[in-house]
């Protein structure tokens, strides 16, 4: 095969691989497509009491976010939130009993009421910010740049709790109206070694991890065409909000990017369990680093080349 390869011209040779890498390209977008179009809400003026599950929840969710948002304001209209209220009210009796999502929902509703009738603004809807100077104070300095990417763990395992404790911090995040589509899946041991063979870039370390996150993101969360690449921006902020809780946790991490093709994704997925309608992601490596640990020296772009303007 080899053989017969050489005798085509290189020129050929090169165009035919570029025409290869196009109809990748169009079949990785059609696979993306197809998982979007089967998990995602339809547009808010589409809505009807057809919506269950996960997409019942993030719809609900994002309308009674929009009161919380609305009463948030210095000067909120008066009244407001017609449509929010109509949508609301027609698919609360569609919530499971005891949903905490529906209890907030219900809440918000009533702060609405409250506020469009009476002109008081509920406390505990729109609560008032108090400063932290104690944390404005630290030196934010030093703490992002003593972060590194570690490739080289000592064996030590990480407890449950300090894991969820980063999970907990990494909640924090701001999201699209508070959906909130992030989904972490933990490995340890040889399970982490196993999960890592997925990743391409992992392949010098990956048996040296002591625990592997996969961060996935709940694409029923979304709707409609306009919020098609929202599960990459909740992603990777999701996922840069979990890496600092680690290092403030006094753990280090490796950032693993999930460049692959659908195949290899949907294996992955099968591997930990996750539904057709999450979106990998990435990987997070986890670990205490090994004393005396080498890094990449990762060089930083100048401030100049970056902001754009003042």
């Amino acid at each position: 095969m080899s053989t017969l390869a050489s005798l085509i011209p290189q020129k050929i040779r090169r165009a035919a691989r570029n025409v290869k890498s196009r109809v990748d390209v169009h079949r990785e977008y059609a696979a993306d497509r197809r998982r979007y179009l089967a998990n995602m809400m339809p547009d808010d003026r589409a809505i009807d009491t057809r919506l269950r599950g996960r997409n019942l929840e993030a719809q609900i969710t994002k309308d009674y976010h929009r009161i919380e948002k609305g009463l948030a304001l210095r000067n909120p209209r008066q009244p407001f939130g017609y449509e929010v209220k109509t949508r609301l009210e027609m698919l609360l009796p569609f919530a499971e009993p005891g949903q905490e999502y529906a209890e907030h929902a219900r809440s918000a509703l009533s702060a609405l009421d409250e506020w469009n009738s009476e002109g008081t603004i509920a406390e505990d809807i729109s609560p008032r910010r108090i400063p932290d100077v104690a944390s404005r104070n630290a030196a934010p300095e030093d703490f992002f740049r003593s972060r590194h990417s570690v490739r080289d763990f000592t064996p030590a395992p990480i407890t449950k709790d300090l894991l969820v404790r980063a999970v907990s911090l990494a909640l924090c995040s701001p999201s699209v109206c508070n959906r909130q589509s992030w989904r972490v899946h933990f490995f340890h041991g040889s399970e982490a070694t196993e999960v890592l063979a997925f990743q391409n870039g992992s392949a010098g370390f990956r048996e040296t991890v002591p625990t592997i996150a996969v961060v996935t993101v709940d694409t029923r969360a979304f709707a409609g065409a306009k919020e098609r690449n929202q599960a990459w921006i909740e992603g990777g902020i999701f996922s840069m909000s979990l890496v600092w809780a680690l290092h403030a946790l006094g753990l280090d991490s490796c950032m693993l990017n999930m460049s692959v093709p659908t195949e290899k994704a949907d294996a992955l997925r099968r591997r930990i369990d996750a539904s057709d309608a999450e979106v990998v992601i990435m990987m997070v490596a986890i670990g205490q680093a090994r004393e005396g640990h080498r890094r990449a020296r990762s060089p930083r772009r100048d401030v100049d080349d970056v902001v754009m303007r003042f």
